[in-house]
C-alpha cells in the first residue's frame, strides 16, 4: 500500500530519503497553506493563518513509513497528521509529522540546516522560507529546543 508524504525538513533531502526509504518516489512540490516552518532545534510546522510552507511530496510504502516513524521518533517526538494539499491541480490527502509541543523555539545546528538547505535545492523550493524560519529561531531562541544527538555540530 502506498501513501502520500509531505516533507518540510531534513526529509526533503533526496540523498537522505533514498538511504532511509529506497522505495520512496518524489512526486514534486507544493505549498502547504496556513502553516509555517519553525525550528525547535529541529524542524516542525505550526498552524498560522496566512502563512505558507513549501513542501516536497513523496509517495511512500508501508516500509518507508516504518523507517520514517523510527527516524522521527514517532510518537514520542513527532506525531502524524493528515493534511490536504493541491498537487498538480488535484487535491490529495497526505501524511506529515508534527513535533509534540514540549520544546521551545531554538536554532538548528549547522549540520542539520545544511541537510535541509540541500533538500530545498533537491526539491526546487524557495530558500527564503527556510532562511526566514532560521532567522526567527535565532531571534526567538528560548534555550529549550530539542537536543538531538544525531544533529549536534
Amino acid at each position: 500500500m502506498t501513501k502520500i508524504y509531505l516533507a518540510y525538513g531534513s526529509n526533503l533531502n533526496h540523498r537522505q530519503m533514498a538511504d532511509r526509504c529506497p522505495d520512496a518516489r518524489y512526486l514534486g512540490n507544493t505549498m502547504l497553506k496556513h502553516w509555517r516552518l519553525i525550528f525547535k532545534s529541529v524542524a516542525t510546522i505550526e498552524k498560522d493563518l496566512g502563512k505558507r510552507v513549501p513542501v516536497g511530496v513523496f509517495q511512500i510504502t508501508d516500509e518507508c513509513e516504518k523507517a520514517l516513524d523510527i527516524y522521527e521518533d514517532y510518537p514520542q517526538l513527532y506525531d502524524k497528521k493528515e493534511l490536504d494539499v493541491i498537487l498538480d491541480g488535484t487535491q490529495v490527502t497526505a501524511m506529515t509529522y508534527i513535533m509534540v509541543g514540549k520544546y521551545g523555539i531554538a536554532p538548528p545546528s549547522r549540520k542539520y540546516f545544511n541537510v535541509i538547505s540541500e533538500g530545498y535545492k533537491n526539491c526546487d523550493l524557495n530558500l527564503d522560507f527556510l532562511l526566514e524560519a532560521h532567522e526567527n529561531s535565532i531571534k526567538a531562541d528560548s534555550g529549550k529546543g530539542y537536543e538531538s544527538a544525531r544533529w549536534k555540530q
